[in-house]
């Protein structure tokens, strides 16, 4: 299209092609288990859910739904983690914990926002400027 006749063309007029992202660096996993009190578990219902990535409408993997119970454990786990170690603490050492976060969010960044747009659909350039930098900048700033 040039620009003499750009006014006489409408969007949509215009073709589009998905714009597919590599995942050859992406290692997803069949299913995905409940991570509760420091370790990867399964659910006590059992349950998954399918993750469908929505450009393809196939599968992406299976995550595992909580039910009740696991919602307990969860919590009194991190109630105990609150109660012991955390809160035991400087805010210092806390703060270096964040820190870690954040590096970790910003390492691992190009992974993170393709699984995020594989799982959610959305344009790689939103995950990958906006959303996962939001994220490891949150952390920044309670570090």
């Amino acid at each position: 299209m040039t620009i003499e006749n750009y006014s006489q063309n409408t969007q949509a007029d215009w073709t589009y092609d998905p714009a597919p992202q590599s995942v050859e660096h992406v290692n997803i996993h069949d299913s995905y288990e409940l991570f509760i009190d420091g370790k990867f578990t399964a659910s006590k219902s059992g349950s998954y859910r399918d993750s469908i990535n929505p450009a393809t409408e196939k599968t992406l993997t299976k995550v595992a739904e909580a039910g009740v119970e696991d919602v307990d454990l969860a919590v009194d786990a991190a109630r105990h983690a609150y109660e012991g170690p955390w809160s035991q603490m400087t805010a210092s050492e806390r703060g270096k914990f964040l820190f870690r976060i954040a590096r970790m969010i910003q390492e691992r960044s190009r992974e993170l926002a393709i699984v995020e747009s594989l799982d959610g659909g959305k344009p790689i350039r939103e995950s990958r400027d906006v959303d996962i930098p939001l994220a490891a900048a949150h952390f920044f700033y309670y570090a």
